[in-house]
């Protein structure tokens, strides 16, 4: 009989010795011959109600997948552990879980997409490297192995493991990772631009009316995207740092008044609710102004010639040319409103590129 067998140690998770739990782990390759011989998260009941699992996401698992084929050689890939019901109980003897193949169940309650992402970027390395399989397939993933949870107890884990955790912020997120590039650049122009030093929110994704930043990293990233879009290695890094980094002081060289210095909070509040020169749609779009100055191959020191005849624009939020533009609308207030959508950045882009004279490419078509 085929089984499998690994080293676990026991837990308990309550005071009833019926709560036992099993710390352990597994390899890649276990994890993949699991979900390839439908042993894995398939009940052996068909009649048994499959209702504490998820449809599976295919451009999740896609991620995930990527995730481990660029992190797996540096032992930079920080998964939590996956949870699995076993029912009924496993044998466990010399600090070893005896699971059968024919005679357990083995279901997923937490790390379905996990699972299938570790199987995935498995398949997409054996196209490549069957050296490379090898090694991947031995990398190993934590395990909580549940002991013979009901189906009622199984989906109370389902529920709590996946509504009681609570995701980082997108700004925080960004924070804290050292992979990706746009978020690197970002992470220089925070230091580097006047502007946005110290002024710049990096937990909250959004900015209340008692915060006087200028503008949250979420944000500064997602116009660093709209800069360099598809950006993927650190090739020529250097000079793309220098060149945003150019980009935005002299943008802000440019403002009057210097509308993006630090600021009071109740300056900010009504700055907000004045001005769009400090709204997330406009960050955006100057992000993509700045991808069609980058692409014309504008040098440097002439960036400030270019953008200053963005000084004549009305930047008031109730100006009618903005309206008229698609940029803002009338609220139910009375009031303009912008929303923060691709439609309205596209707007806001084409309104920019006609204001300094570059002609936008649908008008080329």
């Amino acid at each position: 009989m085929l089984e499998l067998i690994v080293q676990g140690v026991p837990v308990k998770r309550g005071t009833s010795d019926k709560q036992v739990s099993y710390v352990a782990s597994m390899t890649f390759g276990d994890i993949a011959r699991l979900l390839d011989g439908n042993y894995l998260y398939v009940p052996n009941q068909p009649d048994l109600p499959d209702l504490a699992q998820r449809k599976l996401n295919p451009a999740r698992i896609k991620a995930i997948a990527m995730y481990i084929l660029e992190n797996y050689h540096n032992g930079t890939i920080f998964f939590p552990p996956i949870c699995i019901n076993i029912q009924p109980a496993p044998i466990y003897k010399d600090e070893r879980i005896f699971l059968p193949y024919q005679s357990v169940a083995m279901r997923l309650t937490d790390g379905q997409h996990r699972c299938f992402g570790i199987r995935e970027a498995l398949i997409e390395i054996n196209r490549e490297d069957a050296m490379k399989f090898t090694i991947l397939s031995q990398i190993e993933v934590g395990v909580l192995f549940y002991s013979a949870l009901s189906l009622e107890d199984e989906r109370q884990a389902f529920r709590d493991q996946n509504l009681l955790v609570q995701r980082p912020s997108v700004s925080l997120a960004h924070y804290f990772d050292r992979r990706s590039p746009a978020v690197l650049i970002a992470k220089e122009l925070m230091e580097r631009v006047p502007q946005f030093q110290n002024n710049v929110e990096q937990i909250e994704n959004g900015l209340s009316p008692h915060n006087p930043k200028l503008i949250t990293l979420s944000t500064l990233v997602t116009a660093t995207k709209y800069t360099f879009p598809n950006l993927k290695g650190m090739t020529d890094l250097d000079l793309k740092i220098n060149w945003a980094v150019n980009f935005w002081q002299a943008l802000a060289s440019i403002l009057p008044n210097d509308p993006w210095q630090v600021k009071s909070k109740e300056e900010r509040c009504q700055q907000r609710q004045e001005s769009l020169l400090v709204s997330a749609v406009v960050f955006q779009a100057l992000g993509m102004l700045a991808r069609d100055l980058y692409l014309e191959n504008v040098p440097e020191q002439e960036l400030v010639k270019w953008l200053t005849r963005l000084q004549e624009i009305n930047w008031l939020k109730d100006n009618e040319f903005w309206r008229e533009r698609g940029v803002t609308q009338v609220g139910a207030t009375r009031e303009p409103i912008i929303s923060n959508t691709k439609t309205t950045v596209s707007a806001c882009h084409k309104t920019l590129q006609e204001s300094i004279g570059i002609l936008p490419i649908d008008s080329l078509v």
